[in-house]
């Protein structure tokens, strides 16, 4: 991948870990209002996850470990991979949680 390319995914990634992190802070307000348990929290934990699998991944690419060992570099590149999965279900889950009345209000 080139370097340009590189470092717009990483960016992307970036701007989905601080959408999440303003629907937090949406949902904290909403979960205050509803006394509903802290959830929110939870996105914060998931926009780190997406951060530093984003992060990751942009040191894996610009490392040496890609030329001396691909294993590795295969393996350390499906981790980062795998933590922005996560991260974004698990936002996604309790932003449902959360906002899932919008959805179920019907005229």
């Amino acid at each position: 991948m080139t370097n340009l390319a590189v470092f717009l995914g990483t960016f992307g990634w970036l701007a989905v870990g601080a959408a999440l992190v303003i629907v937090a802070r949406l949902s904290h307000r909403l979960g205050t209002v509803t006394h509903a348990r802290p959830y929110y929290r939870l996105m914060d934990f998931a926009a780190v996850m997406i951060c530093i699998g984003a992060l990751g991944s942009l040191a894996l690419e610009w490392s040496s470990l890609a030329q001396n060992d691909q294993l590795a570099h295969n393996m350390l590149s499906m981790l980062c991979d795998t933590l922005v999965a996560v991260g974004i279900s698990l936002g996604l889950g309790v932003a449902w949680y959360y906002w899932s009345w919008l959805l179920a209000e019907r005229d």
